[in-house]
């Protein structure tokens, strides 16, 4: 009884998280903007988000946006009392013309830049697509920008394992340096062992070089 409890309460918090077209629609992501998106693989893990990754999700729910606003402001250094108009006229003016600064513009002397590069690629991911999901930023605008982060992640690492290895040290030196990852958690040989792991890992089943993200469109 307490199983088929915790499966329909499960299941509510799905629906209350996102906003999804249709329950009919055959819509799927290009592989080119799932390899994309799968940079984010850490941070939809620590958030226990679903649906990151469905094409129907088009919109966040009122109780996400509520509880991710704060936290998503923080990454970008915007003020978390700020309206979505004004989060939206922000973003407009600078996201596409700065984005590939974030996380990476006050870096301590002692910061391993590529692992710090890691991290931010990660973050950026993440990022994108939650904007996209509370409405700040437009879905063109918001492809182009993950387009671009995953080819800059192509063009800095080798593979799945050399970029988690980096994500895992960019991690904690951030932590380390007392700056907040509001979003993340501890990511460490486990984590990435079971991101890389044959046959389950979502990162195992992608292959690094296979898609070049280059030609950031829409499409």
């Amino acid at each position: 009884m307490m199983t088929i409890i915790a499966v329909a309460f499960g299941a509510w918090l799905v629906w209350r998280y996102f906003r999804r077209q249709s329950p009919t629609s055959l819509v799927v992501f290009t592989p080119r903007k799932r390899w994309a998106l799968s940079l984010a693989q850490p941070m939809v893990d620590a958030t226990g988000m679903t649906g990151f990754f469905d094409p129907e999700t088009t919109h966040f729910m009122d109780q996400a946006k509520a509880s991710l606003r704060a936290p998503l402001l923080h990454q970008i250094g915007f003020r978390s009392n700020a309206t979505d108009d004004e989060v939206r006229e922000h973003l407009d003016s600078t996201l596409e013309r700065q984005w590939f600064r974030v996380d990476l513009h006050s870096l301590n002397a002692s910061d391993d830049p590529r692992a710090a590069m890691a991290f931010a690629c990660v973050r950026s991911a993440f990022f994108v697509r939650c904007a996209m999901l509370m409405g700040w930023i437009d879905t063109e605008s918001g492809w182009r920008i993950m387009l671009l982060n995953a080819q800059r992640a192509q063009d800095c690492f080798s593979d799945w394992e050399d970029f988690g290895r980096a994500f895992m040290l960019g991690r904690s030196q951030w932590i380390a340096a007392f700056r907040a990852d509001s979003l993340g958690e501890v990511f460490n040989e486990t984590s990435l062992n079971r991101l890389l792991m044959p046959g389950s890992g979502i990162w195992a089943g992608v292959a690094w070089q296979g898609l070049p993200a280059l030609l950031p469109v829409a499409d």
